[in-house]
């Protein structure tokens, strides 16, 4: 059995990978006692086996489904759902693979992602941390002056302090959210230069303060950003061996025949798989013989265009430390 906590975004996503039908998994859920004829539900720990599993991106839920294996003798068996959130603990009972090692391994080397949270309107600015852990203000500005005089000028006074702040603070930070309700975010916005405004990404609340902060998760802003992140990643590697293929300077390869005798002579430095592969017994011996030679492993969600790319190009690629002979 493994026990595993699920910290962040990237560990529910993965884990989301991991779990495959057959697998036994247990963690505590919601169920029916079977002795109530109110048909009352109370927090109980059941192990199920795994048929179905669903990631909601929107509602960050990862739901495994299946039939109950064991529980406590007052609920009513049969099948269920455990809906496995962010900072649950899920025990796992499995074969473990190679693909699924890499897949742990790439939750336990993520660090995070900072990114800071403006919500604003013409009168207040809140700011705050956000990570996968959770978010925490640290500043707010309110305009001097308010009600019919408040001026251009005024506006103009209020806009500066607020992209003072975002100009301060943006090389801690991998990504932005502005947000809040009006125009003021866009107006602030369109002020920013084009190196800040590829960090920066805009929503929506209906208030500023702590309630539009926390709008800001509600609405799944953050969730965007983090998935968004991700997606940035891996585009950026496979653009890299792209790049490689393109210059035709014997630094790239493709297909499993190339990378397989790329892996023999321990060229590899990156090799980039396919989601879709990573199933494949195969697939997951070069991928453990990679590790063993030194190299890493990513990958590659088939759900975006790099990845479709890489999938109709073989579903495995690699980036090699030297250039090999033909």
């Amino acid at each position: 059995m493994t026990k595993i906590k699920v910290e962040t975004l990237e560990d529910l996503w993965n884990l989301s990978r991991i779990i495959q039908p057959n697998d036994v998994i247990g963690a505590k859920t919601i169920r029916t006692k079977q002795t109530s004829d109110k048909g009352e539900k109370r927090p109980v720990y059941l192990t199920l086996t795994a048929e179905k599993i669903h990631f909601d991106d929107e509602g960050v839920i990862l739901r495994v489904s299946g039939k109950i294996k064991d529980g406590p003798d007052d609920i009513e068996f049969g099948y269920h759902t455990i809906a496995i959130n962010l900072f649950d603990v899920v025990d796992i009972w499995k074969k473990w693979t190679s693909a699924d090692v890499t897949l742990l391994k790439e939750s336990l080397s993520y660090k995070g992602l900072q990114v800071l949270v403006c919500v604003v309107d013409e009168r207040r600015a809140d700011f705050a941390i956000a990570n996968d852990l959770g978010i925490k203000e640290f500043a707010s500005i309110i305009a001097k002056n308010k009600g019919k005089q408040f001026s251009k000028k005024d506006d103009d006074s209020f806009y500066k302090q607020v992209i003072e702040i975002l100009l301060e603070k943006k090389d801690n930070f991998e990504k932005i959210i502005l947000a809040g309700p009006g125009f003021t975010k866009e107006n602030i916005y369109n002020t920013l230069s084009k190196e800040l405004k590829q960090k920066v990404s805009v929503g929506s609340t209906s208030v500023c303060g702590k309630t539009g902060i926390n709008e800001v998760i509600k609405r799944g802003e953050l969730t965007k950003v983090l998935k968004q992140s991700r997606l940035e990643e891996e585009t950026m590697l496979f653009e890299k061996f792209l790049e490689h293929l393109g210059k035709d300077d014997k630094l790239s390869t493709y297909g499993k025949v190339q990378v397989y005798d790329a892996i023999v002579a321990g060229a590899v430095d990156m090799l980039l798989v396919s989601d879709k592969l990573i199933r494949d017994a195969k697939i997951g011996q070069l991928m453990k013989r990679c590790e063993d030679g030194g190299g890493t492993v990513h990958i590659i969600n088939s759900t975006h265009d790099a990845g479709e790319k890489l999938y109709n190009m073989g579903g495995i690629a690699a980036i090699l430390r030297y250039a090999l002979d033909d």
